[in-house]
């Protein structure tokens, strides 16, 4: 009895402390007194108020907030740290896009002609110019990804893919079909003119739109150079009209031993 009456006069003491002495603590679970019948006093700390939602900012100067614990607010991310922000936030985008995507299985370079040529011949496309796009897209890398999440043999993009109900952009079939598909589109739309296309592909048919031509951007340009060089060997054929060529192109093909021969004659 003499402890409970000791541990009853300490009690206000102790409610005193925690209160002063740890302002966090109080704000959690705040303690009120209430006598009983009989007189004792009972402190309880059950009745503490919810903690305040965090509210987004009103103004976000940079687009990028986190949370600071220490000063229980949304704060910009710093100028500096903006870039390397944006760049990690899209590479997790990036995780996210191709985890459903089947990725790493080997194929060997027949595989990859086989459906080069299958494809070029469903859609009526020169297999030669195929294997150019291919050469310069990916160097015939089937596994291949870029920093813009582009994927396969032809880059596709996880949104094009999708378009073109490409299940896994990873497996040569599906990906060089869906490319030899997509560019026969726009060689249609650009009357078969071969670096129109090869613009659009790379940079989309809106940027050659705005631009009344191919555009501006130092990566389409020499896209289209790379490209063009491989398939016309370096001349400046002007147009190709759905497969007639106005110069002959350069033919692109390997032999059993996987070497790849480039020429102009039949």
């Amino acid at each position: 009895m003499r402890n409970l009456q000791l541990v009853l006069m300490a009690s206000p003491v102790i409610a005193t402390f925690l209160s002063i002495a740890t302002p966090s603590l109080h704000a959690q679970a705040a303690i009120t007194a209430s006598t009983e019948d009989n007189g004792r006093k009972v402190y309880v700390n059950d009745s503490a108020p919810a903690a305040p939602a965090r509210k987004s900012p009103k103004y976000i100067s940079s687009g990028l907030v986190y949370w600071s614990p220490s000063a229980h607010g949304w704060k910009n991310v710093a100028s500096a740290n903006i870039r390397a922000a944006r760049s990690a936030a899209a590479e997790v985008n990036q995780s996210q896009q191709l985890s459903s995507f089947v990725r790493g299985k080997p194929f060997t370079q027949q595989e990859i002609d086989s459906a080069i040529d299958a494809a070029a011949a469903r859609h009526n496309v020169d297999p030669s110019l195929v294997r150019a796009v291919i050469k310069v897209e990916s160097n015939f890398n089937p596994n291949a990804v870029s920093r813009k999440g582009a994927m396969g043999l032809m880059q596709l993009m996880p949104q094009t893919a999708r378009q073109l109900n490409v299940t896994n952009p990873f497996d040569p079939e599906q990906n060089v079909d869906a490319g030899v598909r997509h560019l026969k589109q726009l060689m249609e739309s650009y009357g078969g003119d071969v670096k129109l296309s090869l613009a659009a592909y790379n940079a989309g048919a809106g940027a050659v739109a705005r631009s009344g031509g191919i555009p501006r951007f130092a990566e389409t340009r020499n896209y289209v150079n790379r490209i063009s060089g491989l398939y016309f060997g370096g001349s400046d054929p002007g147009y190709r009209i759905l497969g007639v060529p106005v110069r002959a192109p350069v033919r692109m093909q390997r032999d059993e031993r996987g070497v790849l021969y480039m020429s102009n004659t039949d």
